[in-house]
């Protein structure tokens, strides 16, 4: 009667090894993938810092005062005030 519980024992240490084993593995399976999401995403998170600087750059030169300048003479008619038609508002304090 022995042996069969000794068996017995065995078989269920062997199970007991195995669901650790398989829990290891998935384990291991899960955190490959998320390092691999987490290198997808640090690639795009690249890829939208290099199109926001380069949105920026092209923002600044649309905006820039001579081309704004020459868009309101070219378009509007628009020219420079000379300094003798400039003129000044003093505010009260």
């Amino acid at each position: 009667m022995k042996r069969p519980r000794r068996v017995t024992g065995g078989v269920v240490w062997i199970g007991v090894v195995a669901a650790l084993l398989a829990g290891v593995v998935a384990m291991n399976v899960a955190v490959l993938r998320l390092n691999m999401r987490l290198d997808k995403l640090g690639r795009e998170r690249a890829d939208l810092r290099a199109q926001n600087a380069q949105l920026s750059s092209q923002l600044s030169s649309q905006a820039s005062a001579p081309r704004i300048q020459g868009l309101a003479a070219k378009r509007l008619g628009l020219v420079q005030a000379t300094p003798d038609q400039t003129s000044y508002v003093t505010l009260p304090h």
